[in-house]
């Protein structure tokens, strides 16, 4: 017991030495303006890996502190006092005692007066999702969100509106992460301030379920959210303009916005006959299903989609249907309740356009050998009426259980009228047929899409389920006439003539069912199991009625021929599961899905019922990579299938086009597609450098293609095949630094295009396969420069080269170069007015084959002041100074080539007032 005594004794006497010969850490606190001590400053020493508070104490009426017993080791010594900035310091403390020297802290009312602070970097790289923050890019006074966007690495935004963010199309543009006016992008980027934004996202949007779940559905839209400003939230704001020439043109719109914490309420309305629209093709595409959907191969390889209304070609989307004129408004409502436990967004949205069109084509087209040229001109009007719903509601039941519902809905009427030509010659410009066209057409759209989401999650974390059903139904009715007058020759010499006219009727309906279920289970903290099921049904039907005169002149004589009922039903089962991995540094899903398919074609009018069955594997497989410094490296591959359309499915004849048929193929197989998408970003911050790197792809089995049987007469129907081979894979590359001498903004970049496209093209019953290669490289290039309140100028120069051949005739082969340079710019003169400009050079390598004008250059110029503090805004513009604007296409695809010339604006003047205004609230409230 005395030993054990005694060792004890031994034991706390070390303590207590080892503790007497830690040594003391002091110091004093200084005003850097008064040099006098400082009073209750904080001087507290962190560890250096974690930084948690280690010693902390407070200056005495002299500015002096000490910290003792502090153990040798390097620390972080942080002093803070409240009206002087804090300060941060390394230092290192040894085995003797040590006196720091003299901290001098800073007023932070003299930082305020004498330092400009930026908040935080001007871009951050947040795994896949890119933030901008805006007020490190500066816009004029007044400036809408596109031109904002337009100054962000990696986006690009085009004449019509049309953003691309690191080499792929935007799909929707949110606000503050909801929709605004549904998800139209352009009501937002072309009517919002960008002063009201704070920070601009660009992310790959995943569905609902997907983003809770963590499992990746293959839904993935290219999404841009803009952050609003905390002062934006708290008042209204909004602007008014006005703008006419006193002659043929006007521009007038209005948005007003009240803010109030979570609620927005927001109105816009616009009239305009210069192409002012804020509808893209994506609006099109909502309306009512893709009536009138058009997809064309352009001839750098790409696809073009744009909507043309139906047969007549009223398309107006893409500046491709002449100058429409507009009437578009909506309203908009949005709230968060209880405590953000409930929320509502919902939209309204009507429109009118009038647009008249008119097109001339010239096309060549290749049997082996021989050739033919034709020349068609089409011209028309239609008028449009649109309204348009959505609504959300979303609430939490409880802290496991939330319900969201997605409501939209559509109601149109399409009044359309036409005239058509065509003239068609053989290889020795003999006449081979002529046809001329008359069409009118009264055409009424409905469209409900309705969903339920149910998101639940276990006590154990990671456990959820959900459930998502949706059903759609859209219905169309068409009622229309068709004179249609043809003749044929042979060697020049008029042989053969048919005449149509009749009154037609179409009505398609369609519903669809879906439900998926997705059960998530955690494995470990970091590996993730899920098990999903999808169960799809829908069923779509086709009437086609046709009538010729009877003796009387009224159209009551059934044509047989043209009549048929058909239905297609759809049935499928898909049970899938894929296991997902989630570290610090990186993550990782790999899955398989099976579908089970059941199709069923029923021939109403011939009583004839076909069945079918199809079973596909869906594999898929995402990887991501964080690594230092804002950089990711992310790879993605899926499967998707698709089954034909009724239209492609339905064995009756289209003779609209009574030279160019079009028939249904019952035989179709549904396709599927194999997509890859990989990508890398990165981003320095201090040294503002940054890059933007992508290559997607897709290549499809039992695609979907063209199938042309020609004859001696010229005439050729169409039908809808299955092959293998297409293939189509994009690369996009920019890097963007700031040059720090000249102090500009450089943006260096790259882009290239592959693709096979198949068809067949017959001619008098021989079938060949004619196999389209397109190759398109290039480089894009960006140069801006700006001093605030001086001047701002913009360089962006590109340059491609395109090589398309064609395996049926070399002659629908080519190879040529294409460059363009924008040029935008605007200077303050005196301090009150800016002048503007902005310049756009076209040009093409000459081709013999095209007489156009292969080069143009469009300039536009504006100068404008601002009035009463910068709230009011006049402005005079000239758009298309040169009058050089013009519709101009070249197409390669299939056996032919096309040239082809559309009404375009050309050159008018305007003069504008705009009024921006804006009311700040103090104290913002998060409910109504």
């Amino acid at each position: 017991m005395l030993k054990l005594s005694a060792l004890i004794a031994i034991c706390v006497s070390f303590t207590i030495s080892a503790r007497a010969q830690n040594p003391v850490f002091s110091g004093t606190i200084m005003d850097t303006l008064q040099k006098k001590g400082i009073q209750n400053a904080v001087v507290a020493i962190l560890t250096p890996k974690d930084s948690i508070l280690y010693k902390f104490t407070r200056t005495d009426a002299n500015g002096n502190y000490s910290l003792k017993n502090v153990k040798p080791g390097n620390y972080i010594l942080l002093t803070t006092h409240p009206i002087f900035a804090e300060l941060m310091q390394n230092v290192e403390v040894r085995s003797a005692d040590l006196v720091f020297p003299a901290i001098a802290l800073t007023s932070k009312s003299i930082l305020l007066q004498e330092v400009i602070v930026k908040s935080g970097s001007p871009i951050k790289i947040k795994g896949d999702t890119t933030v901008y923050t805006a007020d490190s890019f500066k816009v004029r006074a007044g400036a809408n969100v596109e031109e904002l966007l337009r100054k962000l690495p990696g986006i690009q935004v085009d004449k019509n509106g049309k953003i691309t963010a690191m080499g792929e199309q935007v799909k929707k543009v949110l606000v503050d992460g909801e929709e605004f006016f549904g998800d139209d992008p352009g009501i937002a980027t072309k009517n919002l301030r960008a002063d009201v934004v704070k920070e601009v996202e660009v992310f790959d949007k995943k569905s609902d379920q997907a983003a809770f779940t963590g499992i990746d559905d293959g839904v993935k839209d290219k999404t841009i959210n803009l952050k609003l400003k905390d002062n934006a939230k708290k008042g209204y704001f909004g602007k008014l303009e006005a703008g006419t020439d006193f002659k043929n043109f006007y521009n007038n719109s209005a948005m007003a916005n009240a803010f109030k914490g979570k609620r927005k309420i927001a109105a816009y309305a616009i009239m305009s006959n210069t192409g002012k629209t804020n509808l893209d093709w994506n609006d099109a595409q909502n309306f009512g299903g893709n009536d009138g959907m058009v997809s064309e191969m352009m001839d750098g390889g790409g696809m073009m989609m744009y909507y043309d209304g139906g047969s007549d070609g009223d398309n107006y989307y893409g500046g491709r249907g002449g100058i429409p004129q507009n009437w578009n408004g909506g309203l908009h409502y949005s709230n968060k309740f209880n405590n953000n436990k409930q929320s509502f967004n919902a939209g309204y949205k009507l429109s009118k356009i009038n647009a008249p069109t008119g097109e001339r084509a010239f096309t060549t087209s290749f049997f082996g050998d021989s050739s033919t040229s034709a020349t068609k001109i089409t011209n028309g009007f239609s008028s449009k009426i649109k309204q348009a719903l959505n609504l959300t509601y979303e609430t939490d039941i409880d802290s496991f259980n939330n319900i969201k519902y997605t409501g939209k809905g559509n109601l149109g009427n399409t009044k359309s009228s036409g005239d058509y030509s065509l003239q068609s010659l053989n290889a020795k410009s003999l006449l081979i047929n002529t046809s001329s066209r008359k069409t009118s057409s009264d055409q009424d759209n409905v469209a409900f899409n309705n969903s339920v989401l149910w998101k639940h999650k276990f006590k154990k974390a990671s456990r959820t389920l959900t459930l998502n059903t949706s059903y759609n139904i859209s219905n169309s009715v068409t009622n229309g006439f068709l004179f249609s007058d043809n003749d044929y020759y042979n060697s020049g010499v008029p042989y053969q003539n048919d005449t149509i006219d009749q009154k037609y009727k179409r009505e398609n309906d369609t519903r669809a069912f879906s439900t998926n279920f997705t059960y998530t289970e955690p494995l470990t903290k970091e590996l993730f199991l899920s098990f999903n099921y999808t169960l799809n049904f829908s069923s779509n039907t086709n009437d086609r009625l046709s009538f010729s005169k009877d003796a009387a002149k009224n159209y009551t004589v059934p044509i047989d021929s043209l009549d048929n009922s058909y239905r297609f039903k759809q049935v499928s089962n898909k049970p899938g599961i894929s296991f997902r991995m989630v570290k610090k540094k990186y993550n990782y899903s790999i899955g398989t899905a099976i579908s089970s398919s059941h199709f069923e074609q029923d021939d109403i009018t011939k009583a004839v019922t076909r069945k079918y069955d199809f079973t596909n594997f869906f594999p898929s497989a995402s990887f991501y990579v964080k690594m230092k410094n804002y950089q990711g490296i992310r790879l993605n591959y899926n499967g998707s299938s698709k089954a034909p359309s009724l239209d492609q499915l339905q064995p009756i004849v289209d003779n609209t086009d009574q030279i160019n048929q079009r028939i249904g193929n019952p035989d179709l197989k549904q396709s599927f597609t194999h997509n890859i998408n990989a990508g890398y970003n990165f981003y320095n911050v201090l040294k503002e450098r940054g890059m933007w790197t992508n290559i997607n792809g897709s290549f499809t089995q039992n695609a979907f293609v063209n199938e042309s049987n020609y004859t001696d007469a010229g005439r050729s129907v169409t039908r809808t095949v299955n092959t293998n081979g297409n293939y189509n894979f994009n690369f996009y590359s920019n890097y963007d630094f700031k040059w720090k001498k000249p102090n500009m903004h450089v943006g260096i970049g790259m882009n290239g295009n592959a693709s096979r496209n198949i068809s067949f093209v017959g001619f008098n019953g021989a079938v060949q396969k004619a196999v389209n290669r397109n190759i398109t490289y290039g480089f894009q290039g960006s140069l801006r420069k700006e001093k605030e309140n001086k001047y701002e100028i913009a360089i962006n120069p590109g340059m491609s080269w395109v090589k398309s051949t064609n395996s049926i005739n070399t002659a629908a082969s080519a190879s040529y170069w294409q460059f363009n340079m924008n040029v935008d710019g605007e200077l303050t003169i005196a301090k009150k007015f800016r002048l503007g400009s902005d310049v756009n050079f076209q040009a093409k390598q000459n081709d013999p084959r095209f007489p156009a004008k292969n080069q143009y250059t469009l300039w536009n110029a504006s100068l404008k002041r601002n009035i009463f503090k910068e709230v009011l805004e006049a402005s005079l513009s000239v758009n298309d100074i040169l009058n050089e604007n013009r519709g101009y296409d070249r197409n390669f695809y299939n056996n032919q080539y096309t040239e082809t010339y559309y009404t375009t604006l050309k050159r008018y003047w305007m003069l504008s007032l705009t009024w921006n205004f804006n009311k700040n609230h103090a104290k913002p409230t998060n409910d109504f």
